[in-house]
């Protein structure tokens, strides 16, 4: 029952070596066995497009990154729609390109591969909101945890007539999936934190069904923000390989996993629990996300995350066994900027970014100068980004100790002014404050209170046994036990008299609601039917169901008992809510269309089309 244990870190050492670059090209080829259609030609050829808007945002250049496994060798061509190219890049102009655009690189030797389709900033809506919504900086905004896109959609409107701000949704990207239980459990929620690429095919939905719930969204006026993983691609031996296991003197084995991806999935490989090798290189697997244009150096050696003070193992420590991207590498900032954009692009007004705290201080800054790059020179008028910084134990090292040497408060601010952002676009960029409610200080000890993002319940305190923040008796977890009247205290807190605040007005401008769901019993599923039993197929004896729920209710009122939560819905948080955002009262729970015109008036809207 060996298994590979290859490209092991040493020491200080956090680089995978040149020489696994030769364990590239892993996926099978065309007719050979394992080949899935949904696999096309990466087995020689990868590729991503970049977005880069001209200032003012009237026009973008595409540009396509793509690699041939011979280089030079092959010669690449490239089709934008209809229009076929020796270049790589292209000019649009929002006066004459809506939208979206397929792009396709053709090589020489006969390989081809199909792009994600290209969108642009200037075709989204505009979002009418009034002024008390500050352009976008100021304002409520739900997380709909296991929401799919097309319930997100038909939600939006109550959501608009509430007052909220925006929705956010989990992660949008392609990610991880089985037929398989994984101990026990059938897609567990925490799989969409396991990116298998940045194509936007979710578990939640596709992409049009996405860009048509974004747009229909921002036309009823809500904003729309994403849960963007960029520290990390899936688990290792958590991929479309097969691994095996010495356990308690068995050898215990397991198959590959597929993904969200509809109609199959892309290639994926990890060198965890590996003993098989590839038929075209004779070389074990390592880490490689072709769809993704990732390969083995573009990650950290495999390094347990055994400290949590320790700024070495915080940036490159393989977090509970997830593949850690190497963001100190240029060519991985590029990639993780040119994601972000395609976010933006397709209509998003920012995102959470997350597992902050396990990117470099530095590293962040320098992939989201690239994203303002992209984005014409500066950062969308409406845009708004809070990083998950769980401060733990360690808030000395993490916010209030600028010289600790790994600081995301005083230290990181000076860092994005000597990178050349402005004022303004410093404000736009948050630390979600998990110190609060108990310990609000902690998260604001060396920036602005405007800079702090706050919440009670999240969606990471509800895994059982998680002790990523401790609210005592300030705060609670509804799905945990917590008292319905309670829980609506601590919410309605939040926007009347938040701990920490001194100016309601101005401190913590973006507050944010976790709208959620309850466990089936011992089951860590999403109830949008991935996670029933009933879809298992290999090893499906102990399997932990969780069954069908719709998430979108017309008729909620808030605190719905089994299913979906909906604390969104309730009468007493919206009118708390509304109440700190200066908006009219209206009477009743969500829903209500007593909403003055006032609240929702169209706002005016850059070239760049994404406020």
């Amino acid at each position: 029952c060996d298994t590979f244990r290859n490209n092991q870190c040493n020491g200080d050492v956090i680089v995978t070596s040149d020489l696994f670059e030769a364990n590239r090209w892993f996926t099978p080829a065309q007719g050979a066995p394992g080949y899935l259609p949904s696999f096309q030609d990466y087995s020689r050829l990868v590729g991503y497009t970049v977005v880069k808007y001209a200032a003012g945002g009237a026009s973008a250049v595409v540009e396509v990154r793509a690699t041939h496994r011979r280089g030079s060798a092959v010669t690449l061509r490239y089709r934008f729609g209809n229009q076929e190219q020796p270049s790589a890049t292209k000019k649009f102009a929002a006066a004459s390109a809506e939208g979206p655009v397929q792009v396709t690189v053709l090589a020489s030797d006969g390989a081809r591969l199909e792009l994600e389709p290209v969108d642009f900033a200037w075709a989204s809506p505009e979002v009418p909101q009034g002024a008390e919504y500050r352009g976008g900086q100021k304002g409520a905004i739900v997380e709909m945890f296991g929401w799919p896109h097309r319930d997100i959609q038909a939600e939006c409107p109550a959501l608009a007539a509430a007052g909220y701000m925006g929705v956010k949704v989990f992660p949008p990207q392609e990610q991880v999936m089985s037929s398989q239980p994984f101990n026990n459990q059938l897609n567990p929620w925490y799989f969409m934190y396991q990116p298998v690429s940045y194509r936007l095919q979710g578990r939640m939905g596709t992409r049009d069904e996405l860009r048509d719930m974004i747009r229909a969204c921002r036309t009823v006026g809500v904003r729309v923000y994403a849960d963007a993983v960029v520290n990390h691609m899936t688990g290792s031996g958590n991929d479309a390989n097969v691994h095996r296991n010495a356990q308690g003197g068995s050898c215990t084995k397991w198959g590959n996993k597929t993904s969200s991806l509809p109609g199959g999935h892309s290639p994926m490989y990890t060198q965890g629990f590996t003993y098989t090798c590839s038929n075209s290189t004779g070389r074990p697997a390592m880490q490689e996300f072709p769809a993704a244009a990732y390969g083995p150096t573009d990650f950290h050696c495999e390094r347990a995350l055994n400290s949590w003070t320790d700024p070495l193992d915080l940036n490159a420590g393989w977090l509970t066994g997830l593949t850690d991207l190497n963001t100190e590498k240029d060519s991985v900032r590029e990639r993780i900027a040119a994601y972000l954009t395609d976010l933006l692009s397709v209509g998003f007004s920012g995102f959470r970014v997350d597992a902050a705290k396990h990117i470099k201080p530095d590293d962040l800054v320098a992939i989201f100068s690239k994203l303002r790059r992209n984005m014409g020179g500066e950062l969308p008028e409406d845009f708004v980004t809070w990083w998950e910084v769980l401060l733990g134990g360690e808030a000395d090292l993490l916010m209030c100790n600028v010289e600790s040497g790994y600081n995301y408060g005083g230290y990181l601010e000076g860092a994005f002014a000597a990178a050349g952002f402005s004022g303004a676009d410093v404000d736009k960029i948050k630390i979600w404050n998990s110190g609060y409610p108990k310990e609000p200080d902690k998260g604001t000890c060396t920036i602005s209170k405007a800079r702090s993002a706050i919440q009670n319940d999240d969606a990471d305190q509800q895994n059982p046994g998680s002790s990523s923040r401790d609210m005592g008796d300030t705060g609670c977890v509804l799905i945990k036990g917590c008292p319905e009247a309670e829980h609506r205290g601590f919410e309605v807190k939040l926007f009347e008299s938040p701990n920490g605040a001194s100016d309601n007005d101005h401190d913590f401008p973006i507050r944010l609601i976790l709208s959620s769901f309850y466990w089936q019993g011992d089951s860590a599923g999403i109830p949008d039917g991935r996670s029933d039993c009933a879809e298992c197929v290999i090893g499906c004896d102990g399997c932990r169901t969780t069954a069908l729920s719709q998430a979108f209710d017309e008729g909620s009122t808030g605190y719905d008992k089994s299913g979906y939560t909906r604390v969104h819905r309730d009468a007493a948080i919206i009118a708390a809510m509304r109440g700190w955002m200066g908006l009219s009262s209206q009477n009743g729970a969500i829903g209500a269309s007593n909403v003055t015109e006032s609240s929702r008036v169209s706002t005016s809207r850059k070239a760049l089309g994404v406020h």
